[in-house]
């Protein structure tokens, strides 16, 4: 499954979908993040599990 999260916000916008995302590659979902460009780096640092 691929799965597209986007939000636009700070970080209490963000950080929820990092989490959502980390869990749905641990359950082999195939994840991408779009959000604000000051949240890049947070979004660089989800690994795949």
């Amino acid at each position: 499954m691929r799965v597209l999260l986007s939000t636009y916000g700070g970080r209490g916008d963000v950080e929820p979908r990092v989490g959502l995302a980390v869990r749905l590659r641990v359950l082999g979902a195939e994840v991408r993040g779009c959000a604000p460009p000051d949240c890049a780096e947070q979004l660089a640092e989800m690994q795949p599990c």
